[in-house]
């Protein structure tokens, strides 16, 4: 696919766009400072959250919006690229707000403790393999197509996009922030990690409003927090943020390899079919959504004896 394709989008749709963007967490946070909310304060950090969260859903709607016809055919590569560049433009604002709330250390982006980082996440790299595994399994030979280069690289920069804004967000300034509040509390670093991985879960919360499906969406909450643990402890073990967001990355991107191997006319099919009943009961769904994740609690769990606030 060439590159003028991806960037034939209306341009004066997308400068406002990404204008706002730019200015609705900004202007939140500013909000919040007037109101006198004490930066080390939990309305403070969650509702910062909820603002960033809430503008990432706000820019994925908008894009929805201009990539509408292309989805509809099964042509998911620009609506990828500009999400994952709408979450480079959030990671930046984060880091900006982290710098502001004292809480951005330079040092966890470099190289230092990334080699250990990246061996603790040995359990997500298994996780994605068998994942990818799995779903190919479940596929109909027929449905996939060779996939260009640029495809790849395109979701490739989605997935470790969506890592990187997600570790920055919730670890770099969540679990930071909440650790600075506890400061002189025993065992602060284990009770930012698991405060940290609450509000991250519940954050998922917001997806009822594209999800009616409760039962998927409360899931995907437990889900959230297992999986936030883990990438914490990861954090918290290393001092690095690159290593969880490669981790985190790599888990995203054995799903979304699927929208660049699977042929368009396919995805178009799976997108525009109308919702199959479920063949089995919805706690049976449920127990199992849970279930596969529950390696990553344990593991987080295990990482977590190993964290004290010495090392965090």
């Amino acid at each position: 696919m060439p590159f003028s394709t991806i960037f034939n989008t209306p341009i004066v749709t997308l400068s406002q766009f990404f204008r706002i963007l730019t200015l609705e967490p900004s202007l939140i946070c500013m909000r919040l400072e007037a109101q006198n909310l004490n930066k080390r304060s939990y309305p403070y950090i969650i509702l910062v959250t909820i603002a960033i969260f809430l503008a990432l859903g706000a820019a994925s709607m908008a894009l929805n919006k201009v990539f509408e016809d292309r989805l509809s055919q099964g042509h998911m590569m620009e609506y990828m690229f500009f999400t994952g560049l709408v979450q480079v433009v959030l990671s930046a604002i984060v880091i900006q707000i982290m710098k502001k709330n004292q809480v951005f250390y330079a040092d966890e982006f470099t190289s230092r403790g990334l080699r250990e980082g990246l061996d603790l996440g040995w359990l997500a790299y298994i996780f994605s393999a068998a994942l990818f595994t799995l779903n190919c399994l479940g596929q109909d030979r027929s449905l996939f197509t060779r996939p260009s280069f640029l495809s790849i690289l395109i979701v490739l920069f989605s997935a470790l996009a969506t890592g990187f804004f997600e570790e920055v967000l919730v670890r770099g300034f969540v679990l930071n922030s909440i650790n600075e509040k506890l400061q002189g509390v025993p065992g602060r670093t284990k009770k930012a990690m698991l405060i940290s991985s609450a509000i991250f879960a519940l954050a998922h919360l917001l997806n009822l409003f594209m999800n009616p499906d409760f039962f998927f969406v409360i899931a995907n909450v437990i889900q959230a927090f297992m999986m936030g643990l883990y990438l914490s402890a990861i954090y918290a073990r290393s001092r690095n943020l690159i290593a969880p967001s490669i981790a985190h990355g790599i888990v995203d991107f054995a799903t979304f390899i699927f929208y660049a191997i699977l042929s368009p006319e396919a995805l178009s099919s799976m997108m525009n079919a109308p919702q199959a009943e479920p063949t089995a009961s919805p706690w049976v769904t449920f127990f199992v959504q849970i279930a596969i994740t529950v390696p990553f609690l344990i593991s987080g769990l295990l990482m977590m004896k190993k964290v004290d606030d010495k090392t965090a």
